[in-house]
């Protein structure tokens, strides 16, 4: 597995904090997108470096994080060593198929630069709308993705990633139970005479609705 996917060790816990540096413009716009609220309880899948919860979420009464990587853990718990202290954060290591968590426990979750790696994204999904309250929202960003018109042929082959159009995006939130799909686009990490690095970034948010049959067997 690729140090994007799963960050180890000194080196890995250096690319989380770079990586963490250059998604600037990502965390803007999924938080844009999540608008969190001090009612919320929050849980972030692939947290990383933990540095989107330090600046974005914060102000929320309640904060949860779940990452591949151990190494992430304690480099999250240390970033917010101020919210674990409180006892407001809690880190945890684990896969995103099997959320530690009951059900109605959270009013938001979000995923950022990390669907494109989850193994099981079907089952994943249905994790998420378990553990999320009626009418909580999921909101999935992905700088790399199908309808953004650049060959990402050696990205897939080096991190193996699975990349998904807005339509795959929207089959599959449904067949999970969610409602109220949309999905906006961004631009981000502009470079002189050459453009953008990520001319069409893909942010999802998806609500589980109020009335709903979908079970997770």
């Amino acid at each position: 597995m690729s140090q994007a996917a799963k960050p180890v060790g000194f080196f890995g816990k250096l690319l989380a904090r770079g990586m963490a540096m250059g998604h600037r413009g990502f965390y803007k716009n999924t938080a844009d997108v999540l608008n969190l609220t001090p009612d919320d309880a929050y849980l972030e899948i692939g947290f990383g470096s933990g540095l989107f919860i330090k600046k974005y979420a914060s102000h929320v009464k309640r904060i949860a994080g779940l990452d591949y990587s151990e190494d992430m853990v304690k480099l999250a718990n240390k970033i917010n060593k101020d919210l674990v202290k409180s006892g407001k954060a809690e880190f945890k290591q684990g896969n995103a198929s099997t959320l530690p968590w009951n059900e109605n426990e959270f009013s938001a979750v979000a995923g950022i630069e990390t669907f494109f790696f989850w193994s099981k994204p079907q089952l994943s999904l249905k994790e998420i709308f378990r553990v999320l309250i009626p009418g909580g929202r999921l909101v999935l960003e992905m700088a790399y993705n199908k309808d953004d018109g650049k060959d990402h042929t050696k990205q897939v082959e080096k991190h193996n990633l699975k990349l998904y159009s807005s339509e795959e995006m929207k089959i599959l939130l449904k067949e999970a139970g969610f409602s109220e799909i949309s999905i906006v686009y961004y631009k981000s990490l502009r470079i002189p005479f050459k453009g953008y690095v990520v001319p069409k970034g893909m942010v999802t948010k998806a609500v589980k609705p109020y009335t709903c049959s979908q079970t997770t067997g």
